[in-house]
């Protein structure tokens, strides 16, 4: 009677743990065009890390933990720039209304992001939309064009909203 309900829990620590481990390396990588070759990543975002480059040897930029960016390979308060709350990009760790530098808006499959705290129209700067023939990958689009020739960037993988923010940012998109 003990032995199955041993491994019954054993069994789904195994699998807790395989899906923990899953979420935790999720990787984003950055391209300039829809080729998305390996020697044009421009940059990647790996486990809350976001690196120049392809590989674990370029230099990082930013560090992300929910809800913070922090600048370089750093965790510490003094190198915290920017906040995320309610998918808001915020100066340093405000909390006026006036530090909210940008908003991120989801509506159905679309990413918008609106300069200030604004969702108004004429605000609106990128859109981030999945690419219809490849699954697991995405384009960002100057306004809230469809044009191909207003494709800023391609991404693999999604971001969170601390990554997406981190990577805009590293790119002098933000």
């Amino acid at each position: 009677m003990i032995a199955p309900l041993f491994v019954r829990s054993g069994i789904a620590f195994v699998a807790l743990c395989l899906s923990l481990l899953a979420h935790g390396q999720q990787r984003v990588e950055v391209y300039e065009d829809h080729r998305m070759m390996w020697q044009n990543m421009m940059l990647h975002a790996e486990n809350g890390v976001i690196r120049s480059g392809q590989d674990w040897r370029g230099e990082v930029i930013w560090t992300t933990l929910p809800g913070k960016i922090f600048q370089g390979y750093s965790t510490s308060t003094f190198d915290l720039l920017y906040s995320v709350r309610e998918q808001q990009l915020i100066q340093g760790d405000s909390h006026f209304s006036d530090a909210i530098l940008y908003t991120a808006e989801s509506n159905g499959n679309e990413i918008k992001l609106y300069i200030g705290d604004s969702t108004f129209p004429l605000d609106l700067v990128y859109t981030i939309r999945p690419n219809a023939f490849n699954d697991g990958v995405f384009e960002l689009y100057k306004e809230d064009s469809i044009s191909q020739f207003d494709r800023i960037l391609v991404l693999r993988g999604l971001p969170s909203a601390e990554e997406l923010y981190a990577i805009l940012l590293a790119l002098g998109l933000l």
